[in-house]
């Protein structure tokens, strides 16, 4: 209920002066002003007397008794009302059951009309999150977050960097599974205070079932406004709204989960092997595989990945599993056992991503499903690699790109460009000079393996103009085309300086 509606009520049977009316905040709990009262929720309805609050900054809602004494001016600011003194206990008691009585089905019915008006789980998790005057989060049961608040951010670091990354990490799963509070609760939406020792934050959480079974939590986190008794009670209520709107509206949500989606999951979120090895038992692996991790190049939402571009890719390639990770879905496929990536899968994958409105990064292959970890992080380096080199590519394979990961793990990337070939520098200087083109010339025909006939055609120039160019070159740098190694260290100068580019864009762009 709100301060506008309380006072409404109340002006029908008692005599109540309105002095400042700013911001109709949801009144979440009432209490008596005391010495503390400098500490004060927005959320919560203070009852006392003019005199306490004189030359102060009052509670930001309030509502005082006028006393016979003198009292200084107050300070018009927030919500504040004046009652006859020999009314506030009366008034008090009557503000405290209009507000038990409505807040439960108030905020339901509002939740409830929000959620078929917008058919958005989101929009819901936020409007709860400012009837609560904290950051909400609604998380499924492998700890992955499926919506959060946006209106009232989260304080909590711990909190903060596993929203930012969109799940919570497998060791910081365990350790909450192992709260008294966590491992001691009821199998009901009341909601219980799981508040840990490393986080000076207060928590509510409460489950949220479907057909009895439960399907995720919410967590409310203890932000400006302080826990209230009102909470647990809002908590549990907006946790049935949850479980109807993720009925009705998500059905993506409850996609049948096999063993094979659940352990690609937990190694993902870093389950040590411990672990894992006694759920690979009765579970079947190809001999050689790859990992893909797929990201959609226009949004057509978490649904659509799941319900659409994943069964599609089972199809095309049958024994592929999935499951879904940073914003996109990783997928195990199967290899020929004495094949690698054939030019034929290589088009079936080129062919599918353009269907499915997908960029695909690929890994190297690999033998052991314990590996599938690191495979994954090359798949997803690829693609972030490559979309950032080659933005018009839809297919990233790793070995591609490997050597640029490798140059991101330099501390310093300015000292790459010592490590730069001479002739780089001296051919750059030169065509500035002479506005030739020998730089280009010099890149092209190492990519495209030393051939003549190859980089003239890429270049579009006659294969007598090229070799005169590279003539050019080697006098002027005073290198040696034929010798291996300075091809290597030539190969290596452009890839440096490409990725020197790339961070330089980065910065300025």
């Amino acid at each position: 209920m709100t301060f506008k509606k309380l006072i409404d009520r109340i002006s029908e049977e008692y005599c109540i002066d309105l002095l400042s009316k700013e911001e109709d905040i949801e009144i979440q709990d009432i209490a008596f002003i005391d010495n503390k009262h400098g500490n004060a929720s927005k959320n919560t309805l203070y009852f006392g007397y003019d005199k306490q609050i004189a030359n102060i900054v009052p509670p930001s809602q309030c509502i005082l008794a006028r006393t016979e004494e003198t009292a200084s001016p107050i300070s018009l600011r927030g919500n504040i009302a004046l009652v006859a003194e020999d009314s506030l206990f009366a008034i008090f008691n009557t503000a405290k059951n209009l507000i038990e009585t409505t807040r439960g089905e108030g905020i339901y019915e509002e939740l409830t009309v929000l959620a078929d008006e917008t058919q958005n789980l989101e929009a819901v998790i936020d409007a709860a999150s400012v009837r609560l005057g904290n950051f909400l989060v609604f998380c499924d049961m492998n700890f992955k977050i499926i919506a959060s608040s946006v209106s009232i951010p989260v304080l909590d670091p711990l909190w903060k960097e596993n929203t930012v990354q969109g799940y919570c990490g497998y060791e910081f799963i365990s350790e909450v599974k192992e709260l008294s509070s966590i491992r001691n609760a009821s199998p009901t939406t009341s909601a219980v205070e799981v508040t840990c020792s490393q986080s000076p934050y207060r928590k509510l959480s409460s489950k949220v079932f479907h057909n009895k079974t439960q399907i995720g939590f919410l967590l409310m986190i203890e932000g400006e406004n302080h826990l209230l008794p009102s909470h647990y009670e809002m908590l549990s209520t907006i946790s049935r709204v949850i479980s109807n709107t993720i009925a009705y509206y998500t059905p993506d949500f409850f996609e049948e989960t096999s063993r094979y989606h659940e352990l690609l999951y937990d190694m993902l979120i870093g389950a040590p092997a411990k672990d894992i090895m006694p759920r690979l038992i009765g579970l079947h692996f190809p001999a050689k595989m790859l990992v893909l991790f797929l990201r959609p190049t226009r949004y057509l939402g978490q649904q659509f990945l799941k319900n659409h571009t994943s069964k599609n890719l089972k199809a095309i390639i049958p024994g592929t599993h999935v499951t879904y990770h940073k914003s996109g879905m990783a997928a195990v496929i199967p290899l020929k056992e004495d094949a690698e990536m054939t030019a034929e899968l290589l088009e079936l994958l080129k062919d599918f991503s353009m269907k499915e409105y997908v960029r695909i990064g690929i890994s190297h292959s690999f033998t052991s499903i314990e590996s599938f970890a690191g495979h994954f992080d090359q798949a997803y380096t690829a693609l972030e690699l490559g979309q950032k080199l080659k933005t018009e590519e839809l297919i990233c394979r790793y070995q591609d790109y490997q050597i640029f990961d490798l140059l991101s793990e330099v501390k310093n990337s300015e000292k790459l460009g010592r490590y730069c070939h001479p002739a780089l520098a001296v051919l750059r200087q030169y065509d500035h000079a002479n506005n030739s083109k020998l730089y280009k010339t010099l890149c092209v025909y190492i990519e495209k393996g030393c051939n003549i006939k190859l980089t003239s055609e890429s270049l579009f120039i006659h294969r007598n103009s090229l070799v005169y160019r590279l003539d050019r070159i080697t006098e002027i740098c005073c290198i040696d085309l034929t010798d291996i190694n300075t091809l290597f260290l030539l190969r290596l100068s452009y890839l440096i300086d490409r990725y020197n580019e790339l961070n330089t864009s980065m910065e300025w762009g």
